[in-house]
């Protein structure tokens, strides 16, 4: 006989137990599934955590430079012409106007011969024209001279013949005669002194535009023989030859740059600047420049605004007293610029931090290892330090390394 199975009912208590267990556990899923999305987890090894210090602060930026000659020339080619001869090597002190290399160029000699030679024809037919007016004055001069001295005589004479006229010793004609011929003379003598001095007005203006005209002509010689002299390159001033890389044989472009000469008595550091900090660098500020194991004041000396590659350039120049020995064009000189005066403030480390965050906010560690994101306000950094305006005080600890794997976490444990 079959026995009949009763199901077992459970209490309602029991029931209402069961799932408000149930519900618990559901909402605690869902709470740590939440909270899990903002935190994150790291060991302790792989953060630099630092304190925020109270202390001295200077805005500063650090700037990587070269030491340049405050003088340096270069030296052009004013002529091409193909490598004949090379005197001196590279690297060599020379001296002002000292020979460095020469070059050949048939063009340019062959113009300057038959330049040459049509100038100076030129030179000596107006030499030639010279020599005639000076001739002409002297047979003028001379015929003057010859009628004057004729002249006297017939007057002379005419004096003599007047006396007898008027004795009756002569006849009338006679008397006439010796009066006409000195009348006739003395209209010649006037004549050619009036042409002498003409003749004299014109020649006077006539050697002045020939002399103009010879020493024109000289002068474009001079020149003519100047470019023939640019094949010999030579130094412009006296100084540290360098660049001055060339073989025999080689052909050299008009214009081309073949070197430099560089005064080595005083530098210059050469410096790029990031753009950010074009407004805030003039010649007022003053720097410190490590060069040669020490450390050697200087200032800015001109300010290039002109922005490549996100930088401008600036140079620095050593104060009197600090110039530095031993130094070398291309010498590598690290310069700390000082943008603003010492004052007191909170600080903390430069680190990966800031280029993660660009300053809006830090993690704070706590006693318990633990790291919350709080928003704070930065000011301006030197090399070493990042001042702050606003939310961080003296003492308390940051995670200053990167933040690039903490993506959205709000906390971060410190294992």
């Amino acid at each position: 006989m079959d026995k009949q199975i009763e199901k077992k009912k459970y209490p309602l208590k029991k029931l209402l137990w069961v799932a408000g267990v149930a519900i618990v556990i559901t909402m605690g899923s869902v709470l740590i599934g939440s909270s899990s999305e903002n935190r994150y987890s790291i060991d302790e090894s792989r953060v630099t955590i630092e304190e925020v210090r109270y202390g001295e602060f200077q805005d500063v930026i650090a700037l990587n430079g070269v030491l340049e000659p405050v003088r340096t020339v270069q030296i052009a080619a004013n002529e091409g012409g193909r490598v004949e001869e090379i005197f001196v090597e590279d690297g060599v002190f020379v001296e002002a106007g000292e020979p460095l290399m020469r070059l050949s160029n048939q063009t340019v000699t062959l113009d300057f011969m038959n330049r040459e030679t049509q100038i100076i024809e030129q030179i000596n037919n107006l030499r030639s024209t010279r020599i005639t007016l000076d001739q002409n004055k002297r047979q003028i001069q001379e015929q003057v001279l010859d009628i004057g001295y004729q002249y006297k005589e017939r007057k002379r004479q005419f004096s003599i013949d007047s006396a007898l006229y008027a004795d009756g010793a002569i006849a009338q004609s006679q008397y006439d005669e010796s009066r006409n011929e000195l009348i006739y003379l003395k209209s010649r003598m006037d004549m050619l002194q009036e042409r002498m001095i003409t003749d004299e007005i014109y020649r006077t203006s006539q050697l002045g535009r020939i002399d103009q005209s010879i020493e024109l002509m000289e002068r474009n010689l001079d020149a003519i023989r100047a470019n023939l002299e640019n094949l010999i390159i030579k130094a412009p001033i006296s100084g540290q030859l360098s660049q001055f890389d060339h073989e025999m044989g080689e052909t050299k472009a008009r214009g081309e740059n073949l070197g430099r000469v560089d005064v080595l008595d005083q530098f210059l550091i050469s410096a790029p600047v990031d753009q950010y900090y074009l407004n805030r660098v003039s010649t007022e500020l003053k720097g410190v420049a490590e060069l040669n194991g020490g450390r050697y004041e200087a200032k800015v000396a001109k300010v290039f605004p002109a922005v490549e590659a996100g930088q401008f350039e600036v140079h620095f120049e050593f104060l009197a007293d600090q110039v530095p020995d031993q130094m070398r064009r291309g010498q590598n000189a690290r310069v700390k610029l000082e943008l603003s005066a010492s004052e007191t403030s909170n600080m903390i480390e430069r680190g990966g931090f800031f280029q993660s965050t660009g300053g809006k906010y830090v993690f704070v560690v706590d006693s318990d290892g633990r790291a919350v994101k709080r928003e704070i306000e930065l000011g301006t950094q030197n090399p070493e330090y990042i001042k702050i305006i606003s939310g961080l005080e003296p003492g308390e600890r940051v995670i200053t390394s990167s933040y690039d794997d903490f993506g959205d976490a709000e906390v971060i444990y410190i294992k």
